[in-house]
């Protein structure tokens, strides 16, 4: 009588792979169709965030009166702020100045927050022209200058009650601080948007050497955990947040700003860093915004 004869690994394989065909092509199916259902809504972003393991499909929308992109930042508790003792540790790590600013950083403690929407992009000229447009509003101090006027450059040279009237105009709103920081690290407190280690090739800062800011996007390995953009560097960000700061029998108080830009170095571009601006009628050309809205 002649012996069965055994299949090899390979045989084994081909034979399995050959009855589970029919199943694959049924969930690629189902998978491919939903996917394509939602393809005006989402988006992958991840990629370009070193070292987070959160990476997701995130929700994403474009705004009818702007066309911005903008990118659901999910409800759910995140680390905020930093400990005087990791601030220490970090500053002495980047071998940088002790800097009056930094003392105004908030303490580290959770937070939560309800979901929102931000704009992944700074507001950019080609935006802002939209809403001047529409509504006669004044144009920015530096409109007429060729280096910062590019169409997709962030709009800079306006102050807080132009950013909160295009806003307004465009159905958003400024973020408050805490959507601001959520938005750039994310939940686990990282440093920088992209993660803990120092990296000056990642955004428009100092080293770079552009003397001005860039087109937004330009540094897309500097994206936050959510896929937001040039939260570190290229033009410091307002928000609807207030600052204040004690020294040498003076007080200076603010409207608080956040994210670093073109003239700063990596202690300053760290996602925690809160300043204000001296003039915020009328902004500078390393000042600009971006929106948020429920």
């Amino acid at each position: 009588m002649r012996e069965p004869r055994t299949k090899c690994p390979m045989q084994l394989l081909l034979s399995v792979i050959y009855r589970l065909f029919p199943l694959i092509i049924v969930v690629k199916f189902l998978v491919g169709s939903a996917y394509e259902s939602h393809s005006s809504h989402l988006t992958w972003f991840g990629g370009n965030s070193a070292a987070y393991n959160e990476s997701a499909i995130y929700q994403h929308v474009t705004s009818a009166k702007d066309q911005a992109e903008m990118i659901l930042i999910p409800e759910g508790p995140f680390k905020y702020g930093v400990s005087k003792i990791e601030l220490n540790k970090i500053l002495k790590s980047l071998k940088a100045p002790i800097a009056g600013m930094y003392d105004t950083e908030f303490p580290s403690q959770s937070k939560s927050l309800k979901s929102f929407y931000i704009d992944r992009y700074e507001v950019t000229n080609e935006q802002y022209a939209l809403f001047l447009k529409e509504t006669d509003h004044r144009a920015p101090r530096y409109w007429s200058y060729p280096q910062l006027n590019s169409k997709r450059q962030p709009v800079v040279g306006v102050g807080w009650a132009d950013a909160e009237a295009y806003a307004r105009w465009a159905g958003k709103r400024l973020p408050s601080e805490e959507e601001w920081e959520k938005a750039a690290r994310g939940t686990d407190g990282r440093t920088w948007p992209w993660g803990n280690n120092p990296d000056d090739t990642r955004y428009n800062g100092k080293k770079e050497a552009n003397y001005a800011p860039v087109n937004v996007g330009t540094f897309p390995t500097g994206n936050s955990p959510y896929g937001v953009s040039d939260m570190s560097g290229n033009v410091w960000e307002m928000t609807a947040g207030n600052w204040s700061s004690r020294g040498k029998g003076m007080r200076w108080e603010g409207k608080a700003m956040r994210g670093g830009s073109f003239l700063n170095s990596n202690a300053e571009v760290r996602v925690t860093v809160r300043w204000a601006a001296s003039n915020e009628d009328r902004g500078a050309n390393w000042l600009g915004f971006r929106c948020v809205k429920d």
